[in-house]
């Protein structure tokens, strides 16, 4: 058995575009030390009878009908970031996002654009202000190898 590819934790990065023109720049902010990507698939579902006995219990099949995806993190509220989140978040309007997985040697790249959907400040006395933030989809995710 071959031993498989893994990828360190800190490795999965999500990334937001500034909206510069023509070169957009991508920055992680800084504090979020857990990243998450969820794809989603919502389906139709449709009963299918058996033709040669109806009284059969049909059998159900699925099609897929929408795609989504949905990009968080979470972690230390770090000064370098709250103008980045506070910003976004007053805007009400998408941005370009990457994530990263792995490293370019081995990894995939998704972008796509997402709103700000969450935004979460905590404080707890004895501990750093924490923050969560869920970045909500808007349109096609894609995917290409990390270079």
């Amino acid at each position: 058995m071959a031993k498989p590819t893994t990828f360190r934790g800190t490795s999965l990065l999500i990334k937001i575009g500034d909206g510069g023109s023509p070169n957009e720049e991508f920055n992680f902010p800084c504090g979020l030390t857990t990243n998450a990507l969820n794809r989603m698939a919502e389906t139709n579902d449709v009963s299918v009878p058996d033709c040669d006995d109806p009284d059969a219990p049909a059998w159900t099949e699925r099609e897929v009908s929408t795609m989504s995806w949905e990009a968080s993190g979470s972690g230390i509220l770090a000064d370098e970031s709250v103008a980045i989140w506070d910003a976004w978040h007053a805007s009400g309007l998408p941005k370009n996002v990457q994530i990263d997985v792995g490293t370019a040697a081995a990894g995939r790249r998704y972008t796509g654009r997402g709103l700000l959907t969450s935004y979460n400040i905590t404080g707890e006395r004895g501990t750093k202000v924490q923050v969560e933030v869920t970045i909500s989809g808007d349109g096609e995710l894609t995917a290409a190898d990390l270079t």
